[in-house]
């Protein structure tokens, strides 16, 4: 593993420079994988954030310059100053200070009590503020470098899924299909997993899935020792890491032979409705617009289109999903205050079931474009 290209962190320190700008943080104190990683380009191999790590790591973003603290040396890309995290929370948080300077505003990912309270008396003219409003206004847009990797994980993913499906057949378990799909994603490159593969027969009838949120659709979502059967619909999701950027990848498949009459009019009303969200999609719509195109393309009467707690939609990028969020719990209201750029990456995944017949998902990702938006993916025929 290396760090990242020059002019690939560039472009994202700069956006992130700008949304730090634009919120008036005067400089950041980072501690998840991610972030450090978006920030300055190197690669923390000791967990998804500093609480969880055995090693603690971070980035600090100041108007001297980049550093990290905790990131192995050959992660760390020139320009960006590395220094060796301190032994106690104290000096931690000294060293922290220091680096950040005198600043009146600060973003702060999630540090530890111990080094937190240590970093608010080492600055105690500083006003302490979340980061994550910067991240992800700064995440949110992707750059023309980071697009191209997106859609390089998203084509090796899909061809590692495309491999198994032969295999959708009666008797065979679907933890032995997660294994094979974890094999044919090593073959292509791909031995980052951040979504662990699920293959899941999709239940028929309400009273299959007791789990279900209230109101939501029936869904199932954990792969087990279950053998199929001819006519299983297997709801297919996966998620894997090409230099850190992230594939999403989702469909439904049937078990030993064609799609029936039945599954075939689910994946028509599956496609009815990503095809409304489609037509919405350009600079200036807002989550509010795709939210209510599929509201108005699944019909009156039934539940919206999507299984909760998930989304209709959802942003895409460096490891993991990220915003913009569609098809929330938080409500239009709020929805109409996220708009769409050129730039943003989006995964459609709508659900459509009905009782006794079952359901098709799949996922459909994009990116928005200067004049409405360009396909990342697709699900197989």
């Amino acid at each position: 593993m290396t760090s990242d290209p020059a002019p690939l962190r560039a472009a994202r320190t700069m956006r992130l420079r700008a949304a730090m700008e634009q919120r008036g943080h005067e400089a950041l104190v980072l501690t998840s994988a991610a972030a450090v990683r978006y920030a300055t380009g190197a690669v923390p191999l000791h967990g998804e954030s500093s609480l969880e790590a055995s090693r603690p790591f971070a980035a600090v973003v100041a108007a001297a310059g980049l550093h990290v603290l905790g990131v192995e040396p050959e992660f760390v890309p020139a320009g960006v100053e590395r220094h060796a995290w301190p032994p106690s929370a104290e000096r931690a948080a000294s060293l922290l200070a220091e680096l950040v300077g005198p600043v009146r505003r600060l973003g702060v990912e999630r540090l530890t009590a111990a080094v937190g309270g240590a970093l608010e008396r080492a600055l105690p003219g500083a006003g302490f503020e979340a980061a994550d409003a910067v991240l992800l206004a700064a995440r949110a847009v992707k750059g023309d470098e980071e697009v191209m990797l997106l859609r390089e994980a998203q084509r090796a993913s899909e061809a590692a899924v495309a491999a198994v499906l032969p295999a959708i057949v009666p008797g065979v378990r679907e933890v032995e299909l997660a294994g094979r799909v974890l094999a044919a994603m090593a073959g292509r490159g791909l031995t980052a997993c951040h979504v662990e593969p699920i293959f899941c027969v999709i239940p028929r009838r309400a009273r299959d899935a007791p789990w279900t949120f209230p109101g939501g659709l029936p869904y199932r979502e954990l792969t087990g020792e279950r053998r199929l059967a001819a006519g299983d619909q297997v709801m297919i999701d996966t998620g894997m890491l090409h230099a850190g950027y992230m594939a999403d990848f989702g469909c439904t498949w049937p078990c030993g032979g064609e799609p029936g009459s039945a599954d075939r009019a689910l994946r028509a009303r599956w496609q009815a409705t990503t095809d409304a969200v489609l037509a919405a999609c350009r600079p200036g719509a807002t989550a509010a617009d795709l939210h209510r195109a599929a509201l108005a393309a699944n019909g009156p009467g039934r539940p919206a289109p999507w299984p909760r707690p998930l989304y209709l939609a959802h942003g895409l990028g460096l490891g993991g999903v990220e915003p913009p969020f569609v098809g929330t719990d938080v409500g239009l209201e709020a929805e109409a205050r996220i708009v769409l750029e050129r730039g943003m990456v989006l995964v459609l995944e709508p659900y459509a079931w009905e009782e006794d017949l079952g359901g098709y998902r799949a996922e459909q990702t994009i990116v928005i474009t200067s004049h409405g938006f360009e396909r990342l993916s697709a699900p197989p025929p």
